[in-house]
Protein backbone atom coordinates (compact mmCIF):
# COMPACT_ATOMS: atom_id res chain seq x y z
CA UNK A 1 0.00 0.00 0.00
CA UNK A 2 1.67 3.31 -1.30
CA UNK A 3 1.67 5.77 1.71
CA UNK A 4 -0.65 9.06 2.09
CA UNK A 5 2.24 11.38 1.57
CA UNK A 6 3.61 9.79 -1.21
CA UNK A 7 -0.21 10.28 -2.89
CA UNK A 8 0.17 13.48 -2.07
CA UNK A 9 3.58 14.45 -3.57
CA UNK A 10 2.56 12.80 -6.69
CA UNK A 11 -0.58 14.59 -7.20
CA UNK A 12 1.45 17.74 -6.52
CA UNK A 13 4.07 16.98 -8.81
CA UNK A 14 0.84 16.17 -11.72
CA UNK A 15 -0.53 18.89 -10.38
CA UNK A 16 2.45 21.21 -11.14
CA UNK A 17 3.04 19.51 -14.41
CA UNK A 18 -0.33 20.32 -15.48
CA UNK A 19 -0.20 23.70 -14.96
CA UNK A 20 3.80 23.85 -16.48
CA UNK A 21 1.92 23.22 -19.81
CA UNK A 22 -0.97 25.30 -19.28
CA UNK A 23 1.52 28.12 -19.06
CA UNK A 24 3.72 26.70 -21.64
CA UNK A 25 1.02 26.83 -23.75
CA UNK A 26 -0.17 30.21 -22.53
CA UNK A 27 3.35 31.38 -23.49
CA UNK A 28 3.23 29.61 -26.57
CA UNK A 29 -0.39 31.36 -27.75
CA UNK A 30 1.50 34.81 -25.77
CA UNK A 31 4.62 34.72 -28.15
CA UNK A 32 2.58 34.05 -30.71
CA UNK A 33 0.33 36.94 -30.19
CA UNK A 34 3.51 39.27 -29.69
CA UNK A 35 4.86 38.01 -32.94
CA UNK A 36 1.01 38.42 -34.31
CA UNK A 37 1.04 42.05 -33.19
CA UNK A 38 4.95 42.80 -33.51
CA UNK A 39 3.85 41.97 -37.39
CA UNK A 40 1.02 43.91 -37.48
CA UNK A 41 3.30 46.63 -35.51
CA UNK A 42 5.77 46.64 -38.29
CA UNK A 43 3.06 46.75 -41.14
CA UNK A 44 1.65 49.58 -39.47
CA UNK A 45 5.01 51.28 -38.91
CA UNK A 46 6.03 50.78 -42.31
CA UNK A 47 2.69 52.10 -43.56
CA UNK A 48 2.99 54.80 -41.65
CA UNK A 49 6.52 56.12 -42.41
CA UNK A 50 5.39 55.29 -46.39
CA UNK A 51 2.76 58.17 -45.01
CA UNK A 52 4.99 60.23 -43.65
CA UNK A 53 6.87 59.85 -46.50
CA UNK A 54 3.88 61.11 -48.46
CA UNK A 55 3.02 63.68 -46.16
CA UNK A 56 6.56 65.41 -46.40
CA UNK A 57 6.38 65.09 -50.48
CA UNK A 58 2.88 67.09 -50.48
CA UNK A 59 4.36 69.66 -47.71
CA UNK A 60 6.95 70.10 -50.51
CA UNK A 61 4.76 70.18 -53.81
CA UNK A 62 2.19 72.86 -51.35
CA UNK A 63 5.36 74.85 -50.73
CA UNK A 64 6.81 74.95 -54.14
CA UNK A 65 3.33 75.56 -55.56
CA UNK A 66 3.37 78.51 -53.00
CA UNK A 67 6.78 79.44 -54.43
CA UNK A 68 5.95 79.00 -57.76
CA UNK A 69 2.57 81.02 -57.32
CA UNK A 70 4.63 83.97 -55.32
CA UNK A 71 6.83 84.18 -58.72
CA UNK A 72 3.72 84.43 -60.86
CA UNK A 73 2.16 86.97 -59.31
CA UNK A 74 5.05 89.03 -59.07
CA UNK A 75 6.44 88.20 -62.77
CA UNK A 76 6.52 91.53 -64.79
CA UNK A 77 4.62 90.09 -67.15
CA UNK A 78 1.17 89.13 -67.85
CA UNK A 79 0.04 85.62 -67.08
CA UNK A 80 -3.57 84.46 -67.37
CA UNK A 81 -4.41 80.84 -67.18
CA UNK A 82 -7.32 79.63 -68.78
CA UNK A 83 -8.90 76.21 -67.98
CA UNK A 84 -10.83 74.04 -70.88
CA UNK A 85 -14.21 75.93 -70.64
CA UNK A 86 -12.32 79.02 -71.68
CA UNK A 87 -12.84 80.53 -68.10
CA UNK A 88 -10.23 82.58 -67.00
CA UNK A 89 -9.11 80.77 -63.50
CA UNK A 90 -5.92 83.07 -62.77
CA UNK A 91 -4.65 86.43 -63.84
CA UNK A 92 -1.62 87.68 -61.77
CA UNK A 93 -1.39 91.69 -61.42
CA UNK A 94 0.51 92.84 -64.00
CA UNK A 95 -1.95 91.25 -66.44
CA UNK A 96 -4.89 92.51 -64.50
CA UNK A 97 -4.34 95.98 -65.59
CA UNK A 98 -4.72 95.29 -68.99
CA UNK A 99 -8.27 93.56 -68.22
CA UNK A 100 -11.57 94.87 -68.57
CA UNK A 101 -15.18 94.00 -66.44
CA UNK A 102 -12.64 92.41 -63.06
CA UNK A 103 -12.53 90.50 -61.24
CA UNK A 104 -11.97 88.36 -64.09
CA UNK A 105 -11.77 84.77 -62.62
CA UNK A 106 -14.74 82.73 -63.02
CA UNK A 107 -15.92 84.87 -66.28
CA UNK A 108 -14.78 83.80 -70.23
CA UNK A 109 -11.48 84.80 -71.44
CA UNK A 110 -13.32 86.85 -74.27
CA UNK A 111 -15.01 88.95 -72.17
CA UNK A 112 -12.70 89.99 -70.35
CA UNK A 113 -9.55 90.49 -72.85
CA UNK A 114 -9.85 92.59 -75.88
CA UNK A 115 -7.13 91.50 -78.09
CA UNK A 116 -6.60 92.97 -81.87
CA UNK A 117 -4.29 91.93 -84.41
CA UNK A 118 -4.36 94.28 -87.35
CA UNK A 119 -6.56 96.21 -85.73
CA UNK A 120 -9.28 93.98 -85.34
CA UNK A 121 -10.45 91.70 -82.52
CA UNK A 122 -9.74 88.39 -83.08
CA UNK A 123 -9.06 85.47 -80.73
CA UNK A 124 -8.37 82.85 -83.43
CA UNK A 125 -4.86 82.05 -82.10
CA UNK A 126 -6.74 81.65 -78.77
CA UNK A 127 -8.99 79.10 -81.02
CA UNK A 128 -6.06 77.10 -82.29
CA UNK A 129 -3.86 76.95 -78.73
CA UNK A 130 -6.94 75.07 -77.90
CA UNK A 131 -6.62 72.13 -79.74
CA UNK A 132 -2.74 71.83 -78.60
CA UNK A 133 -0.76 74.09 -80.55
CA UNK A 134 1.40 76.92 -79.19
CA UNK A 135 0.83 80.28 -80.48
CA UNK A 136 2.69 83.56 -80.63
CA UNK A 137 0.90 87.06 -81.31
CA UNK A 138 2.15 88.65 -84.01
CA UNK A 139 4.02 92.13 -83.89
CA UNK A 140 0.80 94.25 -84.35
CA UNK A 141 -0.64 92.26 -81.90
CA UNK A 142 -2.89 95.37 -78.93
CA UNK A 143 -4.42 94.99 -76.22
CA UNK A 144 -7.73 97.64 -75.56
CA UNK A 145 -7.57 98.79 -71.89
CA UNK A 146 -9.02 102.14 -70.31
CA UNK A 147 -5.61 103.77 -71.28
CA UNK A 148 -6.11 102.81 -74.63
CA UNK A 149 -4.26 100.46 -77.02
CA UNK A 150 -1.49 98.71 -76.24
CA UNK A 151 1.20 96.72 -77.99
CA UNK A 152 1.95 93.55 -76.38
CA UNK A 153 3.78 90.98 -77.14
CA UNK A 154 3.28 87.34 -76.11
CA UNK A 155 2.57 83.30 -76.49
CA UNK A 156 -0.44 81.35 -75.94
CA UNK A 157 0.83 78.11 -74.07
CA UNK A 158 -1.60 74.68 -74.62
CA UNK A 159 -1.90 72.66 -71.27
CA UNK A 160 -3.19 69.13 -71.00
CA UNK A 161 -6.55 69.50 -68.69
CA UNK A 162 -7.46 65.72 -69.40
CA UNK A 163 -7.88 63.14 -72.20
CA UNK A 164 -9.25 65.22 -75.37
CA UNK A 165 -9.56 68.78 -74.07
CA UNK A 166 -7.07 71.43 -73.66
CA UNK A 167 -6.63 74.43 -71.13
CA UNK A 168 -4.20 77.23 -71.92
CA UNK A 169 -1.85 79.96 -70.28
CA UNK A 170 -1.61 83.26 -72.28
CA UNK A 171 1.97 84.96 -70.99
CA UNK A 172 2.57 88.28 -72.52
CA UNK A 173 4.08 91.75 -71.87
CA UNK A 174 3.78 95.45 -72.84
CA UNK A 175 5.90 95.73 -76.02
CA UNK A 176 5.60 99.48 -76.16
CA UNK A 177 9.80 100.36 -76.22
CA UNK A 178 9.96 97.88 -79.15
CA UNK A 179 7.51 99.43 -81.12
CA UNK A 180 8.31 103.20 -80.49
CA UNK A 181 11.93 101.82 -81.09
CA UNK A 182 11.35 100.63 -84.37
CA UNK A 183 9.14 103.86 -84.92
CA UNK A 184 12.36 105.80 -84.36
CA UNK A 185 15.05 103.71 -86.82
CA UNK A 186 12.30 103.93 -89.76
CA UNK A 187 12.30 107.30 -89.20
CA UNK A 188 15.78 107.91 -88.44
CA UNK A 189 17.02 105.95 -91.91
CA UNK A 190 14.37 108.11 -93.37
CA UNK A 191 15.61 111.40 -92.78
CA UNK A 192 19.39 110.35 -92.58
CA UNK A 193 18.73 109.13 -96.33
CA UNK A 194 17.70 112.85 -97.03
CA UNK A 195 20.43 114.27 -94.85
CA UNK A 196 22.94 112.44 -97.06
CA UNK A 197 21.52 113.27 -100.08
CA UNK A 198 21.13 117.01 -99.52
CA UNK A 199 25.15 117.54 -99.34
CA UNK A 200 25.79 114.90 -102.39
CA UNK A 201 23.46 116.70 -104.44
CA UNK A 202 24.86 120.19 -103.59
CA UNK A 203 28.57 118.38 -104.19
CA UNK A 204 27.40 117.12 -107.86
CA UNK A 205 26.08 120.77 -109.13
CA UNK A 206 29.02 122.41 -107.93
CA UNK A 207 31.24 119.72 -109.40
CA UNK A 208 28.90 120.02 -112.72
CA UNK A 209 28.95 123.95 -112.73
CA UNK A 210 33.06 123.89 -113.05
CA UNK A 211 32.90 121.51 -115.75
CA UNK A 212 30.69 122.96 -117.78
CA UNK A 213 31.64 126.49 -117.54
CA UNK A 214 35.45 126.45 -115.47
CA UNK A 215 36.78 128.81 -118.66
CA UNK A 216 34.05 131.09 -117.91
CA UNK A 217 34.44 131.67 -114.02
CA UNK A 218 36.94 134.07 -112.56
CA UNK A 219 39.08 132.78 -110.40
CA UNK A 220 37.40 134.15 -107.33
CA UNK A 221 33.72 132.40 -108.57
CA UNK A 222 36.12 129.09 -109.15
CA UNK A 223 37.25 129.21 -105.05
CA UNK A 224 33.69 130.19 -104.36
CA UNK A 225 32.33 126.76 -105.55
CA UNK A 226 35.53 124.71 -104.46
CA UNK A 227 34.99 126.12 -100.80
CA UNK A 228 31.27 125.33 -100.69
CA UNK A 229 32.03 121.88 -102.09
CA UNK A 230 34.30 121.40 -99.05
CA UNK A 231 31.93 122.45 -97.11
CA UNK A 232 29.16 120.14 -97.92
CA UNK A 233 31.91 117.62 -97.75
CA UNK A 234 33.17 118.18 -94.39
CA UNK A 235 29.61 118.06 -93.36
CA UNK A 236 28.98 114.89 -95.17
CA UNK A 237 32.11 113.54 -93.42
CA UNK A 238 30.72 114.36 -89.88
CA UNK A 239 27.43 113.39 -90.49
CA UNK A 240 28.88 109.52 -91.77
CA UNK A 241 30.89 110.01 -88.23
CA UNK A 242 27.68 110.40 -86.18
CA UNK A 243 26.46 107.22 -87.93
CA UNK A 244 29.12 105.48 -87.37
CA UNK A 245 28.90 106.59 -83.75
CA UNK A 246 25.63 105.68 -83.16
CA UNK A 247 25.95 102.15 -84.63
CA UNK A 248 28.76 101.42 -82.52
CA UNK A 249 26.57 102.50 -79.05
CA UNK A 250 23.82 100.69 -80.53
CA UNK A 251 25.20 97.65 -80.95
CA UNK A 252 27.81 97.80 -77.71
CA UNK A 253 30.97 98.25 -79.59
CA UNK A 254 32.25 101.55 -78.11
CA UNK A 255 35.22 101.71 -75.86
CA UNK A 256 36.68 103.98 -73.66
CA UNK A 257 40.18 104.42 -72.09
CA UNK A 258 39.85 105.13 -68.64
CA UNK A 259 42.51 107.41 -66.52
CA UNK A 260 42.97 110.45 -64.67
CA UNK A 261 43.57 114.05 -66.27
CA UNK A 262 42.71 117.10 -65.92
CA UNK A 263 39.58 118.64 -67.10
CA UNK A 264 40.38 122.31 -66.64
CA UNK A 265 43.44 121.55 -68.98
CA UNK A 266 41.39 119.89 -71.10
CA UNK A 267 38.77 122.54 -71.15
CA UNK A 268 41.46 124.96 -72.32
CA UNK A 269 42.66 123.51 -75.32
CA UNK A 270 39.04 122.75 -76.26
CA UNK A 271 38.10 126.31 -76.68
CA UNK A 272 41.61 127.58 -77.92
CA UNK A 273 40.44 125.50 -81.06
CA UNK A 274 37.24 127.40 -80.97
CA UNK A 275 39.15 130.64 -80.45
CA UNK A 276 39.08 131.11 -84.67
CA UNK A 277 35.47 130.25 -85.07
CA UNK A 278 33.77 132.94 -81.89
CA UNK A 279 36.45 135.79 -83.31
CA UNK A 280 34.16 135.51 -86.88
CA UNK A 281 31.01 135.24 -85.14
CA UNK A 282 31.72 137.64 -82.95
CA UNK A 283 31.43 135.65 -79.76
CA UNK A 284 33.02 135.88 -76.21
CA UNK A 285 34.54 132.72 -74.57
CA UNK A 286 35.35 132.91 -71.29
CA UNK A 287 36.64 130.29 -68.85
CA UNK A 288 36.49 130.37 -64.72
CA UNK A 289 38.57 127.54 -63.45
CA UNK A 290 38.22 129.15 -59.97
CA UNK A 291 39.49 126.66 -56.87
CA UNK A 292 39.19 123.70 -59.09
CA UNK A 293 42.33 123.86 -60.95
CA UNK A 294 44.44 121.14 -59.66
CA UNK A 295 41.38 118.39 -59.39
CA UNK A 296 41.37 115.37 -61.84
CA UNK A 297 39.02 113.26 -63.00
CA UNK A 298 38.20 109.57 -64.50
CA UNK A 299 37.95 109.28 -67.99
CA UNK A 300 38.80 108.76 -71.49
CA UNK A 301 40.71 112.35 -72.42
CA UNK A 302 39.49 112.01 -75.75
CA UNK A 303 36.39 110.90 -75.23
CA UNK A 304 35.67 113.61 -72.88
CA UNK A 305 37.02 116.27 -74.85
CA UNK A 306 34.48 115.07 -78.21
CA UNK A 307 31.66 115.66 -76.05
CA UNK A 308 32.81 119.17 -74.63
CA UNK A 309 33.89 119.84 -77.93
CA UNK A 310 29.74 118.83 -79.22
CA UNK A 311 28.91 121.09 -76.41
CA UNK A 312 30.83 124.36 -77.17
CA UNK A 313 30.21 123.79 -80.48
CA UNK A 314 25.99 123.82 -80.15
CA UNK A 315 26.25 126.85 -78.00
CA UNK A 316 28.57 128.43 -80.66
CA UNK A 317 25.98 127.51 -83.37
CA UNK A 318 22.75 128.25 -81.50
CA UNK A 319 23.74 132.15 -80.14
CA UNK A 320 23.98 135.20 -82.56
CA UNK A 321 24.92 137.39 -79.58
CA UNK A 322 27.01 137.37 -76.88
CA UNK A 323 28.80 134.17 -75.66
CA UNK A 324 29.75 130.98 -73.66
CA UNK A 325 30.70 130.63 -70.38
CA UNK A 326 32.63 127.89 -69.25
CA UNK A 327 32.90 127.41 -65.38
CA UNK A 328 33.23 123.81 -63.08
CA UNK A 329 31.98 122.74 -59.92
CA UNK A 330 32.84 119.97 -57.14
CA UNK A 331 30.91 117.71 -55.18
CA UNK A 332 32.14 114.89 -53.04
CA UNK A 333 32.73 112.17 -56.31
CA UNK A 334 31.65 114.50 -59.50
CA UNK A 335 33.25 117.05 -61.20
CA UNK A 336 30.74 119.25 -63.09
CA UNK A 337 31.97 121.22 -66.18
CA UNK A 338 28.81 123.67 -66.90
CA UNK A 339 28.76 125.01 -70.86
CA UNK A 340 26.22 128.42 -70.61
CA UNK A 341 25.57 130.41 -73.50
CA UNK A 342 23.25 133.22 -74.41
CA UNK A 343 21.17 131.52 -77.37
CA UNK A 344 18.54 130.98 -78.39
CA UNK A 345 17.26 128.99 -75.83
CA UNK A 346 15.06 125.37 -76.27
CA UNK A 347 11.19 125.50 -75.70
CA UNK A 348 10.12 122.57 -73.17
CA UNK A 349 8.56 120.76 -76.03
CA UNK A 350 11.61 120.59 -77.54
CA UNK A 351 13.75 119.84 -74.35
CA UNK A 352 12.25 116.77 -74.37
CA UNK A 353 13.64 115.74 -77.91
CA UNK A 354 17.31 116.77 -76.93
CA UNK A 355 18.88 113.06 -75.87
CA UNK A 356 16.57 111.08 -78.45
CA UNK A 357 18.80 109.00 -80.87
CA UNK A 358 16.94 108.86 -83.82
CA UNK A 359 13.66 111.85 -83.90
CA UNK A 360 16.54 114.06 -82.94
CA UNK A 361 17.90 114.51 -86.25
CA UNK A 362 15.02 115.75 -88.02
CA UNK A 363 13.84 118.03 -84.81
CA UNK A 364 17.41 119.69 -84.89
CA UNK A 365 16.64 120.96 -88.68
CA UNK A 366 14.49 122.53 -87.93
CA UNK A 367 15.51 124.53 -85.25
CA UNK A 368 18.15 126.30 -87.23
CA UNK A 369 20.11 126.95 -90.25
CA UNK A 370 23.07 125.63 -89.10
CA UNK A 371 23.71 122.22 -90.79
CA UNK A 372 24.42 119.36 -87.88
CA UNK A 373 23.12 115.47 -87.68
CA UNK A 374 21.22 116.53 -84.61
CA UNK A 375 22.95 113.33 -82.84
CA UNK A 376 25.58 115.13 -81.23
CA UNK A 377 23.90 115.16 -77.52
CA UNK A 378 22.47 111.74 -77.83
CA UNK A 379 26.02 110.60 -78.72
CA UNK A 380 27.58 112.68 -76.00
CA UNK A 381 25.55 111.45 -73.14
CA UNK A 382 25.97 108.19 -74.46
CA UNK A 383 29.95 109.10 -74.38
CA UNK A 384 29.73 110.20 -70.75
CA UNK A 385 27.43 107.45 -69.26
CA UNK A 386 30.35 104.70 -70.33
CA UNK A 387 32.69 106.70 -68.29
CA UNK A 388 30.24 106.68 -65.22
CA UNK A 389 29.50 110.53 -65.99
CA UNK A 390 26.77 112.26 -67.72
CA UNK A 391 25.24 115.18 -69.63
CA UNK A 392 22.55 116.69 -68.96
CA UNK A 393 20.50 119.98 -70.02
CA UNK A 394 20.59 122.21 -66.48
CA UNK A 395 18.14 124.87 -67.48
CA UNK A 396 17.03 126.77 -70.58
CA UNK A 397 14.67 129.62 -71.58
CA UNK A 398 13.50 130.57 -75.34
CA UNK A 399 15.27 133.93 -76.03
CA UNK A 400 18.04 134.29 -72.93
CA UNK A 401 20.27 130.86 -73.42
CA UNK A 402 20.95 127.76 -71.92
CA UNK A 403 23.27 125.53 -69.80
CA UNK A 404 24.42 122.43 -70.68
CA UNK A 405 26.42 120.48 -67.96
CA UNK A 406 29.01 117.62 -68.32
CA UNK A 407 29.89 115.42 -65.27
CA UNK A 408 32.78 113.03 -64.75
CA UNK A 409 33.99 110.90 -61.24
CA UNK A 410 36.40 112.79 -59.38
CA UNK A 411 40.00 110.86 -59.53
CA UNK A 412 41.63 109.65 -56.42
CA UNK A 413 43.33 112.80 -54.23
CA UNK A 414 45.99 110.18 -53.17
Amino acid sequence: MVPFSAIVLFSAAVVIFIMYLINRKSKIQLDSKIKDLETKLGVTQSELDKSNQALAQANERNKNEIYAGKIVYSMNQGVIYIDKAGLVQLANPYAERFLENLPAQGKSYREVLNILTNGNRDYSLFDSAMTGREQTLPGDAEIVTQRGKIPVSGTIIPLKADNSDWAMVFVFADNSPNVLKAQEQKAFFSTAAHELRSPLTAIQMSVLLLIQKFDTFSREKVIEYLTKTSEEITYLINLVNDFLNVSRIEQGRMTVNIKSFNMVTLTDEVIKDFSLLVKERRLYITHEPMEVLYRNVLGDPVKAKEVLTNLINNSIKYTIQGGITITHEVTNTTFITKVTDTGNGISEETQSLLFKGFFQLGAARLQSSNKGSGLGLYISRKIARLMRGDVALEKSEPGKGSTFIFKLPLASSK
